[in-house]
């Protein structure tokens, strides 16, 4: 790969916030039909879900269209290299922020990430053999690498992204957990 990964990430997150508004609501839209014809979807009852920001794509109007799921955002606990925990999210506006000034809430049902069903990740580039490019503070490879331990264990991890952050090859380490799946405003890309 001829760019590194911090240039790679700088030149994805620029593209994502230069898209405009029409754009980004078309991706959100086209991504939920992708995501809820996907078996991952289908068959998962508990699912982690995010808070888009920097131009990921929004996918939260999926509470909408799957009434009889359970959807949990990510929440971060204060501690130096914190896991994610999962708290329950209904749809309304969180009203806290962390230290990264993404929405959390502040109340409901927590799940452990080993119980979810399903967990619907931002990124910043991805590869169709499922490896992903986060925003490089390692906090989803830190809450799930009990999967690189013990196969099949916990939820499906499925990447949600725009069409143009899929790239050719990206390098990965030994502690990046590889995605089942990636869903895009323009199609689905099983990985395994």
């Amino acid at each position: 790969m001829t760019e590194s990964k911090v240039q790679l990430r700088r030149h994805m997150r620029s593209a994502r916030r230069s898209l405009s508004v029409y754009q980004q609501r078309l991706n959100g839209r086209n991504v939920i039909n992708h995501l809820q014809r996907t078996p991952q979807l289908l068959r998962a009852r508990h699912i982690g879900i995010y808070w888009p920001m920097d131009g990921e794509v929004d996918i939260r109007g999926l509470l909408q269209r799957q009434p009889n799921k359970y959807f949990y955002l990510p929440v971060l606990a204060p501690t130096p290299r914190p896991q994610l925990h999962f708290r329950r999210w209904r749809g309304d506006s969180p009203g806290y922020r962390n230290r990264f000034r993404i929405p959390e809430p502040l109340q409901g049902h927590s799940r452990p990430p080993q119980q979810l069903d399903l967990v619907l990740l931002p990124l910043v580039a991805f590869d169709a053999g499922g490896a992903r490019l986060g925003m490089g503070a390692g906090f989803y490879d830190r809450t799930f690498a009990f999967k690189g331990l013990l196969r099949g264990a916990g939820p499906d991890l499925v990447g949600v992204a725009h069409q143009f952050q899929c790239v050719a090859r990206l390098p990965t380490d030994s502690w990046d957990i590889p995605l089942q799946a990636v869903v895009t405003d323009r199609r689905l890309y099983p990985c395994r």
